[in-house]
């Protein structure tokens, strides 16, 4: 049974030291420090991430009743991630207000459990040409450049890198746990089941 708790336990930390940023209302998560965010792992509404600060990049987009697209530019600011936390827009209902925000500048709204504030002076990547925001890292990378912008090592670590060592790691505690589950006693399966609705109960 004490085999059987400490390996859930390791499971659950390995689970826990990742944050969840989120885009919702449609803003959609396009760079974080500096990497494009691989939208063939996750949604491009979503990254895990370490708490401390991320430059992120976002970008706001909706279809109208008339089935026009609009779509932001890609706007980019620095947060302080220390919980899970949603990125957001307001006052977005109806073409007349998005278009003025657009024109004037988005506020985003940084959501978390203990804290909201808006965003209002983001700066925007403009890019060139046909697909002017395909290279995202590009843009990134330029504009970093030019305000003298140095994104630290562990701070550029890839969206895509954390999300699969903590998959990893997971995996590896969870298929242990099972293990050691399987080759429990009755007496102990009991056991472990009831620890773990005490633990929900919590």
């Amino acid at each position: 049974m004490k085999k059987i708790t400490a390996i859930l336990a390791l499971v659950l930390v390995q689970n826990s030291y990742a944050l969840q940023l989120e885009g919702i209302n449609g803003v959609d998560i396009l760079a974080v420090n500096g990497k494009k965010v691989n939208s063939s792992l996750f949604s491009t509404s979503q990254s895990e991430l370490d708490p401390g600060k991320h430059q992120i990049v976002v970008r706001y987009s909706t279809q109208t009743n008339d089935d026009q697209l609009l779509e932001s530019r890609p706007a980019i600011f620095t947060i302080d991630l220390q919980q899970d936390t949603k990125i957001s827009v307001s006052g977005m209902n109806n073409k007349q207000q998005i278009k003025r925000a657009m024109k004037k500048g988005i506020t985003w709204q940084v959501i978390s459990d203990d804290n909201q504030y808006p965003i209002e002076d983001s700066d925007t990547l403009v890019g060139k040409g046909f697909m002017p925001y395909s290279d995202i890292e590009g843009l990134v990378a330029q504009y970093n450049q030019s305000n003298n912008i140095t994104l630290k090592t562990v701070e550029a670590t890839t969206v895509a890198t954390i999300a699969e060592e903590s998959k990893s790691n997971a995996n590896i505690a969870g298929e242990a746990l099972i293990q050691l589950y399987e080759k429990a006693s009755i007496e102990d399966k009991k056991a472990f089941r009831l620890w773990l609705v005490e633990q929900d109960m919590k």
